[in-house]
């Protein structure tokens, strides 16, 4: 998409499209021949904002120079930007909606056509996103290089998004120094459209969160974090609204916020079933009555490959292995006793690993980012799994799982929440029947 001028100031003059509501028609004099039909994908959604914005018959719209069945590289063809002054809203603001992640056209050139009016069209959802209004006249770009990023992103994972999702953002969001992330809602002013003339869908809405806000929705959901940012205008109101200028964290707007979390970790669990991490565990065969496990000691190291490999999929592959394995063919093993290693950042999730997953029946998965290993740590609630009260250790190539029995939980909690203070002097290591952890300062240590 060609915007200018760049680093996210508002488009001059000149500068878009405003092309109305017809994508097949380009702008210009057209009183010689009759336009051709609008497209019926992108009916459905102008339609769907129209009951929103009535008065708004010809909103600024921005269209890529090449499309994308043309051979371009921006997925979506357009987006669509509104001016939102209603009541309901805390603040004025600019409400973006994308075009091109459903099926506009109908005739394949970009999605498979949907099987009926009420399945999905396209990815089933377009993209919006809400941005605080100030002096501006027109909407600023950065939001719209940031859809078409996400835009692409899909199509090329085929990774759908769910309202609860988060998205880690390794670029700037505008001008903001303290929003970083973006979390995924659903649009509470666009209803969904179904059926639909090709296909149903929805709109999921894009909010820029704080550093903080998105660990909060690491250590417990989504959904949750969202419902706290709506309490507050200062962090979007009931709309979600991003303000660009904001300076603080939910937490610092609403001192009860952090309780808020704590409390609903401990009732609910955490929606974090897997993380990246520097961790890595090896058979302990100092014990000389140790055979190491049941099959052959080389299995381990033959099926090594066997681990985390799609970063792109970790919690699907988390329930894999704990419903039967990632492949079939590759022998399961029983290590006797195993030694475990981590980083003091790794270690410390491993409190939120008791009350946030295993105390509540759930599985939770340390994939390691220095080698091809994983450590699924699960209770004996944890069903389809394959280890038990006499062999707690079971390992597929490089995953080990390893069993924590609920009336452990209590004393491994309290081992390693003391890894949560200050002026911890590493190497430091936790012993545990069968088991070791040990903390290691060098993240070097655990290459090797």
């Amino acid at each position: 998409m060609d915007l200018s001028p760049k680093n996210g100031q508002p488009f001059p003059p000149g500068s878009v499209q405003n092309t109305g509501h017809n994508p097949n028609v380009p702008p210009g004099n057209h009183h010689h021949q009759p336009p051709p039909p609008i497209a019926p994908g992108f009916q459905a959604i102008v339609c769907a904002c129209q009951k929103l914005y009535p008065e708004q018959k010809n909103p600024l719209q921005l269209s890529t120079i090449v499309k994308y069945w043309l051979g371009g590289t921006d997925p979506l063809d357009y987006i669509t930007v509104y001016s939102n002054n209603q009541e309901d809203s805390c603040y004025p603001h600019w409400h973006y909606v994308t075009c091109g992640l459903t099926d506009l056209h109908g005739d394949g050139r970009v999605h498979p056509p949907a099987a009926s009016p009420i399945a999905s069209s396209g990815y089933g959802f377009e993209l919006t996103f809400r941005l605080r209004r100030r002096e501006e006249l027109v909407p600023p770009s950065w939001p719209v290089k940031v859809m078409q990023k996400i835009a692409k992103y899909v199509f090329e994972t085929d990774n759908s998004l769910v309202p609860g999702d988060h998205i880690t953002w390794a670029d700037s969001l505008g001008a903001s120094t303290v929003l970083k992330h973006l979390l995924v809602s659903e649009d509470s002013q666009l209803l969904p459209v179904t059926p639909g003339p090709l296909g149903s869908f929805r709109f999921l809405q894009l909010t820029c969160c704080t550093e903080s806000e998105l660990k909060a929705v690491q250590r417990w959901n989504g959904p949750g974090v969202l419902r706290l940012l709506q309490s507050s205008d200062l962090t979007g109101g009931s709309l979600l609204i991003t303000d660009i200028e904001r300076s603080s964290s939910i937490f610092e707007a609403l001192p009860e916020a952090k309780s808020a979390v704590e409390s609903g970790i401990a009732k609910e669990g955490s929606n974090l079933c897997g993380m990246a991490a520097f961790i890595t565990w090896v058979e302990d065969i100092k014990d000389e009555n140790n055979p190491g496990q049941n099959e052959d000691s080389n299995d381990n190291q033959i099926n090594s490959r066997n681990a985390l490999t799609d970063w792109n999929d970790l919690s699907s592959q988390c329930d894999k292995v704990i419903n039967g394995g990632l492949s079939g063919g590759k022998s399961m093993t029983y290590p006797k006793r195993v030694e475990l290693a981590c980083n003091l950042e790794t270690a410390r999730y491993l409190p939120l690993c008791v009350l946030g997953r295993l105390k509540h029946g759930y599985h939770f998965t340390l994939k390691s980012v220095v080698k091809d290993t994983a450590v699924t740590f699960v209770t004996e609630k944890v069903g389809g799994t394959h280890v038990s009260a006499d062999q707690p250790f079971a390992a597929q190539g490089d995953w080990l799982q390893l069993l924590i029995q609920s009336s452990d939980l209590e004393n491994f909690y309290s081992k390693v929440s003391c890894l949560d203070g200050d002026n911890i002097n590493l190497p430091f290591k936790l012993h545990f029947p069968r088991f070791t952890i040990t903390v290691v300062q060098d993240v070097e240590q655990l290459k090797s």
